[in-house]
């Protein structure tokens, strides 16, 4: 078992980027999620949330890369000029500082969701500009690349990390750590902060469980495996075996220890493009969900994730704050397995059990019978 692929993802639902070794920080890969786009105003999402492509699926087709001395980004869209974003500068104009919210609020029925919390952030007053025109464009018939209501779009830079301790209690998951402080649990998110990154610090997949998507139907004409960028994992690891990486408890990468936080429920993201945003499927838009569904209907709605309900695919994973660098080809060491489903068989009833209550069951109705014949 070893690392296949790296990849960080500067801003927040754009392209990923590729790299041969990343470096961890407090909150993950460093440059990951540094950056993320909200709605100013208001008219196409929530004010001021952190948006990804749920709901901005044109993100996709915002392309990053890392300048040579890795202390900038570029962005680069069609029609526009390259935009160089400086790490810990502004790209040129005043800055604004504002909270951004770590939440789906927009992204589920009528505003309503989650929120994890808020980050302190600047306000690139050019990279703003640039948002604002490019997903402002109007195409023909006179809908716009956005696909939402115009609005100001801004370009947030994170002043800092949110730490999974601070987490408010919006999943089950989550007051088990938090709030009930299952030790268990606190274990999981002690430590750990993220940027603008959905939930966790990294995302890790497996090539051989998209390769079993895809063998279930869930692969593009010419290839043999589901797309794994599609999934915008943080590290790829290459095995004999898919879903393996369900039952990593405790993983040692590069000298790194690293612990599992929990399976991720996917949204509409993984179904689609990770180039252009749209369906990968245009027939079968959300094919993914299908095949995860009827080869697992038990990942698909967990008790844990509350009214979060989506297939699995990917473990969220914790570093507890270590430093260290991964690289392409380091192998992955399991120090500790664990049962994906422990939760939900924890405090259940044992086989004996099932067993009494269905004798009973058979003997009320051999009662039931036999008083009937006698009538």
């Amino acid at each position: 078992m070893e690392v296949a692929e790296l990849w960080i993802y500067p801003v927040k639902g754009c392209g990923g980027v590729r790299v041969e070794s990343a470096k961890l920080t407090p909150t993950g890969f460093e440059l990951d999620r540094h950056w993320c786009v909200v709605d100013l105003d208001g008219h196409a999402a929530a004010p001021l949330e952190a948006l990804s492509k749920r709901k901005l699926p044109p993100l996709a087709t915002i392309r990053v890369s890392l300048c040579p001395d890795a202390r900038a980004v570029e962005l680069q869209a069609e029609g526009m000029e390259p935009l160089r974003l400086p790490v810990d500068e502004p790209s040129g104009g005043a800055e604004e500082e504002a909270y951004v919210e770590c939440s789906g609020r927009s992204t589920t029925h009528e505003g309503a969701g989650w929120s994890l919390g808020h980050i302190a952030a600047t306000k690139d007053a050019r990279g703003s500009e640039w948002m604002t025109q490019y997903l402002n464009r109007e195409l023909p018939g006179g809908r716009l690349l956005s696909g939402r209501p115009r609005t100001r779009y801004g370009l947030m830079r994170s002043k800092h990390g949110l730490a999974m301790e601070a987490y408010p209690p919006v999943f089950p998951l989550v007051a088990k750590a938090n709030v009930e402080r299952r030790p268990e649990y606190v274990a999981r998110f002690k430590g750990n902060q993220k940027r603008f990154a959905d939930f966790a610090p990294l995302l890790l997949v497996n090539r051989a469980s998209a390769l079993f998507v895809g063998k279930q139907g869930g692969a593009l004409p010419g290839e043999e495996e589901y797309p794994i960028g599609s999934f915008r994992g943080n590290v790829v690891v290459r095995t004999d075996a898919p879903w393996v990486e369900e039952t990593w408890g405790q993983i040692e990468i590069a000298g790194v220890t690293f612990t599992k936080i929990k399976e991720c429920p996917r949204c509409t993201v993984p179904c689609r493009d990770e180039r252009t945003g749209k369906f990968l499927f245009p027939q079968d838009k959300m094919l993914l969900w299908r095949v995860l569904k009827q080869a697992f209907p038990r990942k698909f709605s967990d008790p844990e994730w509350g009214g979060w309900a989506g297939a699995f695919f990917g473990v969220y994973f914790g570093h507890a704050g270590q430093q260290g660098t991964l690289r392409v080809g380091d192998p992955v060491r399991v120090l500790r397995t664990v049962s994906w489903d422990a939760h939900l068989r924890a405090g259940t009833p044992g086989a004996a059990v099932y067993v009494a209550v269905l004798l009973g069951v058979c003997a009320i109705l051999v009662g039931v019978i036999c008083a009937y014949q006698a009538k």
